[in-house]
């Protein structure tokens, strides 16, 4: 109610503002609208009472943060919320959570706080779950492939509502701390069972499961408080900046000297009108001159890194095969050389198949499953189904789970 109440623009406003059906948001959001709720039947298709409420939601609010646009995160939490709550109300809570209650860029397209939070969790369950910890480092498992959703939706695509709403009232009232001490606690309770487990696999699909199991919110709170209840949101901001500064540098995000420190675990305050993208502030402070100056400085040193780093792989190859030593390496910049660049892309995307690498192994079972080990690259046949793939090993055609490979990029 206090975002409605502090609001330059009315909810009536916002949604006038954002119903144009062809923006790209618009579009993503169409296609989704039916995908969220699929078994309720307030979602279940377009004349369904929640349909025309949540496009209006998601369209305002890609509309409002138009650095974040549309992330399909979004559409759970916000569908959970319409079940119990009017639409504008509903809204506003979305509005909340974007800027109140999780880190910022945790709902943008590099989804950056996101990933940092499942860092931080990883670093967590090393001091509360030590046993835990031990069997996925054995077994190599990455625990974001599964628990990102987890936080992703504020758990609202994985628990009953019933437990959703147990979860929310902590939630709402205490921060994304509660993701933490519930994810613990989860775990905790399973914890046996995944030590027990036989294999990655086993382990893999035990996680994936443990949300739909519980079914006594007493039990699962107290067991987090068992767990967690100790840790707090100083520590939890700690380890963010931490990860948050070690994410950055991974992925080569530029931020300026002076605005680093304040900026890495700072959530973007936005008021309710349209504005420059948050991130942009973000990564490069105000676009005062000194700034920009700043920042056009780092881009180029950037690409006479990149153009250096390209001309010694290239020079690998020549010394690995004389035969090599005759290709020009002469970088040409004319336009003439770039003309048919996006048809060669093209061209050659659609002569070939994409590839991915098994995060996991998979026993075979049946003739007309692929089996796989850990680390091995799959040829992808089909994509179809979002949920099984069709693919080709050494010879062999069969489909497996999707969530167990991740695909590779491999841009011409």
């Amino acid at each position: 109610l206090q975002k409605k109440r502090n609001s330059e623009m009315s909810y009536r406003d916002i949604v006038k503002n954002s119903s144009n059906d062809e923006t790209i948001a618009a579009k993503q959001i169409e296609k989704d609208l039916l995908r969220t709720m699929p078994s309720n039947a307030c979602f279940s298709n377009m004349n369904s009472i929640g349909v025309p409420r949540l496009r209006r939601i998601l369209r305002g609010l890609a509309w409002l943060y138009p650095d974040i646009g549309y992330c399909q995160g979004t559409g759970m939490v916000a569908a959970s919320l319409l079940l119990f709550l009017e639409e504008e109300n509903a809204f506003w809570m979305m509005c909340a959570i974007i800027e109140e209650l999780v880190p910022a860029s945790y709902f943008s397209t590099t989804l950056m706080g996101v990933q940092t939070d499942q860092r931080v969790l990883r670093q967590l369950i090393v001091q509360y779950l030590p046993r835990l910890d031990k069997l996925l480092q054995e077994h190599d498992i990455e625990l974001s492939l599964i628990t990102l959703h987890w936080f992703l939706t504020s758990f609202a695509s994985v628990v009953h509502i019933k437990l959703l709403l147990r979860i929310w009232d902590l939630f709402f009232y205490e921060g994304s701390l509660v993701l933490f001490q519930v994810t613990l606690g989860m775990l905790s309770m399973k914890e046996d069972e995944l030590i027990q487990s036989e294999n990655s696999a086993s382990i893999f699909n035990t996680l994936s499961d443990i949300p739909s199991q519980i079914e006594d919110a007493d039990v699962l709170l107290q067991e987090a408080m068992r767990v967690a209840g100790l840790l707090t949101d100083v520590a939890v901001e700690t380890q963010r900046r931490k990860h948050l500064a070690y994410l950055i540098a991974e992925q080569g995000q530029l931020l300026n000297s002076s605005t680093t420190v304040n900026n890495l675990s700072k959530i973007v305050r936005r008021r309710t009108q349209r504005r420059k993208s948050g991130i942009t502030s973000l990564l490069f402070g105000d676009d005062d001159l000194e700034a920009l100056k700043a920042k056009n400085i780092k881009q180029t040193e950037l690409v006479a890194d990149l153009r250096e780093a390209i001309l010694q792989v290239a020079r690998h190859f020549q010394c690995v095969d004389p035969k090599n030593c005759i290709i020009d390496l002469t970088p040409d910049y004319s336009m003439e050389s770039h003309q048919r660049d996006h048809e060669n892309y093209v061209a050659c995307s659609r002569n070939r198949h994409r590839r991915a690498k098994a995060l996991l192994d998979f026993e075979r079972h049946d003739d007309d499953e692929l089996g796989f080990r850990k680390n091995d690259i799959i040829t992808i046949i089909s994509q179809k189904d979002e949920h099984c793939w069709v693919g080709e090993l050494n010879g062999l055609r069969g489909w497996f789970p999707a969530k167990f490979v991740e695909i590779l990029d491999e841009r011409s």
